[in-house]
């Protein structure tokens, strides 16, 4: 049975820790654990997850960062249950180190980047659906939630799409599943999958906002598969903008779909639902909706969310 024993372990990555391209090593805004790799050593345990580090530096706009998976190496040496870590070991009893990182790619081996696609659409092309392009040519990602399958390959979901990608195990794009029409983001009649986050000296997009669906920064933050391995679900991060994403206050409703995967390369929209997300009061009494953040699949009609987007929660 499972035990929940709190707290037990902290640790930190430097935030001036690069990668073996150079760069900044970044946050993370996706995670996948290795299960096959965990084991227990004496008193702890070790292992690695794969991290996802969204779409890069948001310093001012977006950049042309590389998206990437990195895989951090774990020593967990957990604190017993009541005790306290010895003085000056309070943030190491997880050693996280950054192993190994790994560029993701387009179908043709090509760059992407985490740059705002504005108005950039690759058009469908054999299998591949419309896609988000940025000015620079690039395959424009937005890395969101990751799940990774026994033979190595990947699904990742996006923001700017939203869609979801399946990566080979070295990183090259294999396909991509759009969502419904209703989720696509519109402009002028015309799917538009800016973010309103333009790179340096771009303009921002015309309307501001899309019409219809999903909101600015609000694609498919979560995304889990069953434990059979028979469905993939996939979660807004809050509601469109025609079913209340147009304010904080009324997107509660956000949608979940669940996608038969029996055929990985052609997923197939099997279920879509409606998602209430819980509302609170800020600190100035406003009712507010918690966006959310990651999901676990328990089955294809059940799953565990977190909703603590934008700094509503601890953790």
């Amino acid at each position: 049975a499972y035990v929940n024993k709190g707290l037990v372990g902290v640790g930190r990555i430097p935030a001036s820790q690069k990668d073996k391209f150079g760069e900044t090593f970044g946050s993370g805004s996706g995670m996948a654990i290795d299960t096959k790799g965990w084991l227990r050593d004496g008193a702890g345990y070790k292992g690695s997850l794969w991290l996802l580090p969204d779409r890069g530096y948001n310093v001012v706009g977006t950049t042309d960062y590389r998206p990437r998976l990195n895989t951090i190496a774990i020593e967990l040496t957990p604190t017993a249950p009541g005790a306290a870590p010895a003085a000056g070991q309070e943030q190491s009893g997880v050693k996280a180190t950054l192993a190994d990182t790994m560029l993701l790619t387009d179908d043709k081996g090509a760059d992407a980047t985490g740059l705002d696609p504005l108005n950039g659409v690759r058009p469908a092309a054999g299998d591949m659906p419309i896609l988000p392009q940025a000015d620079n040519g690039k395959l424009s990602l937005d890395d969101e939630a990751i799940v990774r399958l026994p033979d190595g390959t990947m699904f990742i979901s996006d923001e700017y799409g939203p869609n979801i990608y399946r990566f080979s195990a070295e990183g090259r794009l294999m396909s991509a599943t759009q969502p419904p029409a209703a989720l696509v983001p519109m402009r002028d009649g015309k799917p538009n999958f800016a973010s309103d986050n333009p790179g340096p000296g771009a303009a921002e997009p015309d309307p501001k906002d899309p019409e219809t669906g999903r909101q600015n920064n609000q694609g498919l933050e979560g995304m889990s598969m069953t434990p059979d391995g028979k469905f993939l679900i996939a979660v807004l991060q809050s509601a469109t903008r025609q079913d209340g994403g147009d304010s904080g206050s009324t997107r509660q409703n956000t949608r979940a779909l669940v996608y038969d995967a029996s055929d990985l390369a052609h997923l197939k929209l099997a279920h879509e639902y409606v998602v209430p997300l819980p509302v609170f009061k800020d600190a100035k009494g406003k009712t507010k909706v918690a966006a959310q953040s990651e999901i676990v699949a328990l089955s294809d009609k059940s799953f565990l969310m977190l909703t603590r987007d934008s700094g509503n929660g601890q953790g």
